[in-house]
């Protein structure tokens, strides 16, 4: 409305004068942010690789023999458990006879009580992930390599330049990372094998999760690799404070 002429406005309000409708149907439903992959990564700070190569070395060589040893233990006992003692009796009480029998052979203690490995000796009693001494040793050595990085126990500042009770503690914090990671190999190899035991059945066949002899292998694994780490740094450790 014109307020000198009194007349009503004939003005035409322009296109260009109209205000944009702010939906733009030409977006997606949900936003999503814009990732960047390579700012993400570059966010994750690893920790430095291994400086104390001979600490890495020794635990190797530990592993190595403990593993060996207590495989060889398991298959003495079994291969004890399945003499023939009847034969074995009669031998050593013979006096005329030289059949070759263990020290600890007692004829008089089997005649009255039976012989204890038969109870308690298996052909296999490990998972099948640490069923072999080799496969037994790959799978503990690569456990304690990843979680001894991950802990930083090959730093020089927590094997050698440190106290023995903190080298220790470093030692106790990755052989308990360790153990965990072997207890899921142990339940998730035998799982593995029962599975494929529905397939076709394998000989052994599964035992049904962790074994106690897998649970010694894991858990005394500690006793070997703390002597080790305590060892090496009384004798060539020195503390930086």
């Amino acid at each position: 409305f014109d307020s000198l002429t009194g007349k009503p406005s004939s003005t035409a309000l322009s296109m260009s004068s109209i205000p944009e409708d702010d939906d733009n149907f030409n977006l997606p439903f949900f936003n999503l942010p814009n990732l960047n992959m390579k700012d993400i990564f570059e966010d994750i700070k690893l920790p430095p690789p291994p400086e104390d190569h001979f600490a890495l070395s020794g635990d190797i060589v530990v592993l190595f023999v403990y593993t060996y040893v207590d495989h060889i233990i398991n298959s003495l006992f079994y291969e004890a458990s399945h003499m023939d003692l009847p034969h074995l009796v009669t031998a050593t009480l013979d006096p005329h006879s030289f059949a070759p029998v263990p020290v600890w052979f007692d004829p008089y203690q089997i005649t009255e009580h039976g012989h204890w490995l038969i109870r308690n000796t298996v052909e296999n009693p490990y998972s099948p992930a640490t069923a072999a001494s080799g496969l037994a040793f790959v799978s503990i050595s690569f456990c304690w390599i990843v979680c001894g990085y991950f802990t930083q126990a090959f730093q020089m500042r927590n094997t050698l330049e440190c106290d023995t009770s903190d080298a220790l503690l470093v030692s106790l914090r990755t052989w308990a990372f360790t153990a965990l990671l072997m207890v899921g190999l142990a339940f998730g190899s035998d799982y593995l094998w029962h599975q494929i035991d529905l397939i076709q059945p394998q000989s052994p066949a599964a035992r049904g999760g962790m074994t106690t002899a897998d649970a010694d292998f894991i858990f005394d694994s500690l006793t070997t690799i703390a002597f080790w780490r305590m060892l090496y740094n009384a004798l060539l450790g020195y503390s930086r404070k």
